[in-house]
């Protein structure tokens, strides 16, 4: 796994009118040996959004490490989260988080290849 503390293209940061995010990605696909699609680092300063859409290709597991926020799926009604808590995105679900306006938010995303493309991918395993 790569761990990254420099701006080497493994760390992207958004700077607009939904505020400021850092996204800084832990490790990928090829590097895991898994069904993973990737493992990240979000961090949304007090009162920035993240908008989710156009990642309706995976199954993401978002963990609330930092902070307070809402995450408002497609169609359904904000939730509201705070540390220590889990958010399960199915395929084809997307939606939008956003920090409280009072402190930051950090999240793990843990996004994952949906079982009905995994299942038709040759095994993978390390090599010795």
């Amino acid at each position: 796994m790569i761990v990254s503390r420099t701006h080497d293209g493994l760390t992207e940061t958004f700077d607009g009118e939904l505020g400021n995010a850092v996204w800084r990605c832990l490790g990928r696909r090829g590097m895991l040996f898994s069904e993973c699609e990737s493992f990240d680092f979000v961090r949304l300063a007090p009162g920035a959004a993240l908008d989710e859409r156009g990642r309706g290709d995976i199954e993401e597991a978002w963990f609330v490490l930092r902070g307070s926020g809402e995450f408002v799926a497609d169609g359904e009604a904000p939730l509201q989260l705070r540390e220590g808590e889990l958010v399960l995105c199915s395929h084809g679900t997307g939606g939008r988080w956003r920090a409280t306006a009072d402190s930051p938010l950090e999240l793990l995303v843990l996004a994952l290849m949906p079982a009905a493309v995994s299942r038709r991918l040759p095994r993978r395993t390390p090599a010795d």
